[in-house]
């Protein structure tokens, strides 16, 4: 029995980047910045821990994505995980988001974590271990 076997494409083909495809933002980057999205955008570009859309000639910024109804219902997701307390020290108060690995574009859950004012002012200057 020798069927051909047809590979799985597991990423998206060449043609799709071709920048005149519309963006999955739909042209509105503002209220679709930082999400997944972008990652699959032909006309974003990431550099470093920045965002970038080519079309749109505009950084994404994390000031503008703080604002975002989809940001807020993550940091919402992420305190309620945590039990709305700080993975260091069990405070209630002052509650932050911190990004375990520093990339403020990857908001993966497992990436992120609660941790409160003092505590993340430590993390960051002493880059400090974070509990799992």
């Amino acid at each position: 029995m020798n069927q051909s076997v047809r590979p799985i494409v597991l990423q998206r083909s060449l043609a799709s980047f071709t920048p005149t495809e519309m963006p999955p933002c739909r042209d509105l980057p503002l209220q679709n910045g930082y999400r997944r999205l972008c990652y699959t955008c032909p006309y974003a570009e990431r550099d470093g821990k920045a965002l970038y859309c080519r079309r749109h000639g505009m950084a994404i910024t994390v000031r503008d994505k703080y604002g975002l109804k989809e940001w807020k219902a993550k940091r919402e997701e992420i305190l309620a995980r945590d039990g709305h307390h700080c993975r260091i020290c069990g405070a209630e108060k002052y509650l932050h988001i911190h990004h375990r690995d520093g990339d403020r574009t990857n908001d993966s859950a497992d990436n992120l974590v609660t941790l409160c004012e003092r505590c993340h002012r430590r993390v960051h200057r002493w880059q400090e271990f974070i509990p799992e």
